[in-house]
C-alpha cells in the first residue's frame, strides 16, 4: 500500500474525501470539513495452501484479489476527547492485472506461481466498496512511566461493505514519542502516522488486542458476480480475535520506520483453510 496523509490527501484528483465528507455530515457527530485527511492504495492477494493446483481447493480459502483506494477522515476536537475516524473504500474485486501482478511478484522472488487464478473471487473483474466509521477514546496516559512515556487507548469500529463488521479494540505505546494519542492506530491495515515537527530519536513499542462480530467477508463469500469457489456464512467463524505488537524508531526529524506483527484467529470452521494468520507489516513514514 501506500498513503498520503494531510491537506494534499483530500485535494488529490482521485480523493473521495468529498464523497466521505459528505456521508459523514448526514450523521457523524462532530464531522468538519477541517478533518485530518489521509489517501490510500493499496492491493491484496489471498491464496489457499496449495498454490500448485490448478483446479478449485474445496476445503481451503478461494482466490482472491483487491484493489482499493481509501479516504480517511479523523476529526479531532480537545487533547482528551474522542476522537472520530471514518472511511470510504471503493475497489475492484477479482481483477487480471492483480493475478499477473501476484505471479509476477511470485517469480521475482523464486517462490511457487498461484496457478488457481482462473477460481477467483468475481474472476473478471467486479466493483465493491466498504464504509467505516471509529471511535477512540483516550482510557490512560503517563509523561512518566518508568522514565519513559505511555499512552492507552480504546475503540469501537464498525463497517459496511465487502467487508461487514464491529470490533472492539484497545492498544497502547511506551516509549519516547511526542505524537498525540490519537495520532496512529496500527490496530488497522490502513495504519499510518500523522508527522511530527520533531521525531528523530523517538523509539517505542505499540500493541493491542481486538474482538470483532464479522458478517460478511466478500473476500471468502464472493459478492454478486458468480464465483467458482465460495463460503456460506455456516462455513465461516463469526467472532474473531486478534492481538498485534511493534515497534516504531524515528530515524530522522521526518522519518520513522516502523515494523508491527498481527495474529488473526481462523476464519474459516474447518478444513485446510482453518488455521490462524501472523504476518508482518514494515511501514516507512516521510514528512514533508
Amino acid at each position: 500500500m501506500f498513503a498520503l496523509s494531510g491537506p494534499a490527501a483530500s485535494q488529490f484528483l482521485l480523493s473521495l474525501d468529498p464523497v466521505l465528507g459528505f456521508i459523514d455530515g448526514l450523521w457523524l457527530p462532530g464531522s468538519a470539513p477541517t478533518a485530518k485527511s489521509a489517501l490510500q492504495f493499496g492491493a491484496q492477494a489471498y491464496t489457499p495452501k496449495d498454490k500448485k493446483s490448478h483446479e478449485v481447493v474445496r476445503d481451503d480459502r478461494p482466490y482472491a484479489g483487491l484493489f482499493s483506494l481509501t479516504s480517511t477522515r479523523m476529526t479531532v476536537t480537545g487533547d482528551a476527547d474522542p476522537v472520530w475516524a471514518s472511511s470510504l473504500t471503493v475497489g475492484l474485486l477479482g481483477t487480471g492485472a492483480g493475478k499477473n501482478l501476484h505471479r509476477g511478484f511470485h517469480r521475482a522472488l523464486g517462490g511457487q506461481v498461484p496457478n488457481g487464478y482462473d477460481h477467483q473471487i468475481s474472476d473478471g473483474g467486479e466493483p465493491t466498496l466498504k464504509y467505516t466509521v471509529r471511535r477512540q477514546s483516550l482510557a490512560a496516559e503517563s509523561n512518566d512511566l518508568l522514565g519513559q512515556r505511555a499512552d492507552f487507548k480504546w475503540g469501537i469500529e464498525g463497517s459496511a461493505g465487502y467487508i461487514t463488521e464491529a470490533a472492539l479494540l484497545v492498544s497502547g505505546r511506551f516509549g519516547r514519542f511526542p505524537t498525540p494519542w490519537w495520532s496512529l492506530y496500527p490496530e488497522r491495515s490502513e495504519y499510518y502516522a500523522p508527522p511530527s515537527s520533531k521525531i528523530e530519536g523517538d523509539l517505542y513499542l505499540m500493541y493491542g488486542i481486538g474482538a470483532r462480530l464479522r458478517g460478511y467477508n466478500s473476500l471468502l463469500q464472493g459478492q454478486f458476480r458468480d464465483s467458482d469457489h465460495t463460503f456460506g456464512g455456516s462455513k465461516l467463524e463469526t467472532f474473531l480475535g486478534e492481538a498485534y505488537a511493534g515497534v516504531t524508531w524515528g530515524i530522522t526529524n521526518s522519518t520513522t520506520l516502523s515494523y508491527l506483527v498481527r495474529y488473526q484467529s481462523a476464519e474459516i470452521k474447518n478444513g485446510k483453510g482453518s488455521r490462524d494468520t501472523v504476518n508482518g507489516s514494515l511501514y516507512l513514514n516521510y514528512g514533508y
